[in-house]
């Protein structure tokens, strides 16, 4: 596993994150609202809001340390589309984690909390984005084949790609049929 790129694992951690920001904080909203959450609990809200932010870093920091690679496979402008995309969930995250921080203004401010909630939401569909252009890097242009070792790629480019496991696999199915050929 070490000797994978981290940008990838890296990357999901925002995801996750990005996408249970607007969940929690429309439930932290209702339960303050409701009396049944004092306004102290926000705290975990604006500490969801800070983790978001801070793995948004890591990753795009990530990616950046992954991207010489990578252009040896992938066209710049590829992956541009997927950097711009991951820059914009940085500065995202990072505003929604200082907006995040108004929650603790006054008891009162219940909008202001269902707006960290409804921005978070919105936010969903950037982050769907920075996804969406993650994968067709890694599926449509090939972007992890940057990281095979050269004797795959020279098995790969030669269209026989097999990994030791394949080959037991193999090895088991030609024992069976000879079995059933008996």
């Amino acid at each position: 596993m070490f000797n994978l790129p981290l940008h990838p694992v890296a990357a999901h951690f925002p995801i996750v994150l990005g996408i249970l920001l607007p969940l929690a904080s429309l439930v932290f909203w209702w339960a303050i609202k409701q009396g049944h959450l004092q306004l102290k609990a926000w705290v975990l809200i604006a500490v969801l809001a800070l983790g978001y932010g801070v793995s948004s870093y890591v990753a795009v920091e990530m990616g950046e340390e992954d991207e010489e690679k990578v252009e040896e496979v992938v066209s710049e402008r590829v992956i541009e589309k997927h950097e711009e995309a991951g820059e914009l969930i940085l500065w995202v995250s990072g505003g929604l984690f200082l907006f995040s921080l108004a929650g603790f203004a006054r008891k009162d401010w219940h909008a202001v909390r269902l707006g960290v909630a409804i921005l978070a939401l919105a936010a969903v569909i950037p982050l769907v984005d920075a996804g969406h252009t993650g994968g067709k890097l890694v599926y449509q242009y090939g972007a992890a084949n940057a990281h095979l070792p050269e004797e795959h790629q020279a098995m790969l480019n030669s269209g026989r790609f097999m990994f030791d496991d394949d080959k037991d696999k193999d090895k088991d199915k030609d024992k069976d049929k000879d079995k059933d050929d008996d």
